[in-house]
């Protein structure tokens, strides 16, 4: 059997806003035997250290159907508009997974384990994967072979994916408390928390269902990606090495605590705390586990990835929410010009007078946020929609 090493990669999308989810996204990644470059035993030397990148089959151009992809930042990948790439990257991820759903409708209660009943729960966040009369669909296997193929190539094989969607009353819970329960923390305990449970869920996770499987052939005797059962079929050992990479935000530095805490009370031992680097060693039962927050850490091929995820969802939630109002608003107006007061309604010069025409959907960033709360107000006070349900408090 050949040794296994794990990698997960965690990053977010919605940190700032103040409407709208906050979106934490993770990949998970398994390499079957030991490179030149890293040795099993040696957890000690950083994956995201080596040269030449491991990844960089990932990076390069691939086209799906018409669109062409590659993985990096987020912030590099979208910057507004159609999300077809971004929709494309996720598909690629999801077949290179082995998943065979059809509709994302089909595939979110996998990805939101933690979160996707709550989701359900909130009305503008209810068509998160498509309105019911056009759900979303992957891009269809046919369309992502290259693209699979090419990723195949890496020496380490990603096998799944995971997301946490913290929505706005959550947020708020959180970090303000609700009734006789305190807040925990801020917004970058939140984040930190969030992202270190996500990252030790989706471990237990994969390392779970490798024990269940058998042994495969080395990764270097075909360049074809494996599919269904196969994806994570190599027996996982007890002591197999695992490393995982955050990217760093909040100005955070110490997470020795929040690790030790998540982690099942393991001693942690802090290898560095610096400026743009906080690195740990800990266990995850006998899985010796390395940890790296990292400033502008999506610079990494994995850690990108999950921007993309991260960044996807947010979107799939924001275009949920503006929906949502936008049709709310539309009844609202329409119920208005039906009263006995229309007339003198469409004369007031107050804020209580918006119609349809007006509106503008948002990305949910602060200055914008405000100027969309002003618009919506009457269709919130009209629905009994209070302001910490949608509206973060910091």
């Amino acid at each position: 059997m050949s040794p296994t090493m794990w990698l997960i990669a965690i990053d977010e999308a919605g940190y700032g806003p103040k409407i709208g989810p906050l979106v934490v996204a993770a990949t998970a990644w398994r390499r079957e035997e030991p490179s030149s470059n890293v040795m099993r035993e040696d957890i000690g030397v950083s994956v995201d250290q080596i040269a030449p990148d491991p990844f960089r089959d990932i990076t390069k151009s691939v086209n799906v159907g018409k669109t062409a992809i590659r993985v990096d930042d987020s912030k590099q990948i979208f910057r507004g508009g159609a999300l077809t790439t971004l929709h494309a990257v996720v598909s690629v991820s999801h077949h290179a997974c082995g998943r065979t759903e059809s509709l994302l409708a089909e595939r979110l209660p996998s990805i939101l384990p933690v979160d996707h009943e709550n989701i359900e729960s909130v009305a503008w966040l209810q068509t998160l994967a498509g309105p019911p009369s056009g759900l979303i669909e992957f891009v269809p296997a046919s369309q992502t072979q290259a693209a699979v193929d090419q990723w195949a190539r890496c020496e380490w094989e990603i096998v799944d994916v995971a997301a946490r969607m913290v929505d706005a009353k959550s947020f708020n819970r959180f970090c303000g408390g609700e009734g006789d329960l305190p807040p925990r923390g801020n917004k970058s305990d939140l984040l930190g928390e969030t992202s270190i449970r996500l990252a030790v869920d989706l471990l237990d996770q994969v390392t779970r269902a490798a024990k269940k499987r058998k042994p495969i052939k080395s990764r270097n005797t075909s360049t074809k990606r494996r599919t269904g059962d196969d994806s994570v079929a190599s027996q996982a050992c007890d002591d197999e090495p695992v490393q995982i990479f955050f990217d760093r935000h909040g100005g955070r530095r110490y997470y020795a605590g929040m690790i030790q805490e998540i982690f099942g009370g393991e001693p942690v031992k802090i290898i560095s705390e610096s400026k743009t680097q906080s690195v740990y060693e800990t266990k995850r039962g006998a899985l010796p586990v390395r940890l790296h927050f990292t400033v502008k850490g999506d610079r990494f091929v994995p850690v990108a990835l999950s921007s993309l995820h991260a960044k996807y969802l947010r979107e799939l939630a924001m275009a949920s929410l503006n929906g949502y109002f936008r049709d709310a608003m539309l009844s609202y107006n329409q119920g208005r010009s039906r009263g006995k007061a229309a007339k003198q309604s469409r004369k007031a010069k107050t804020g209580g007078t918006s119609t349809i025409s007006e509106f503008r959907p948002t990305a949910g960033y602060p200055v914008d946020a405000d100027r969309f709360i002003e618009m919506i107000r009457p269709v919130m006070v009209s629905l009994g929609i209070e302001d910490s349900h949608l509206i973060r408090s910091r």
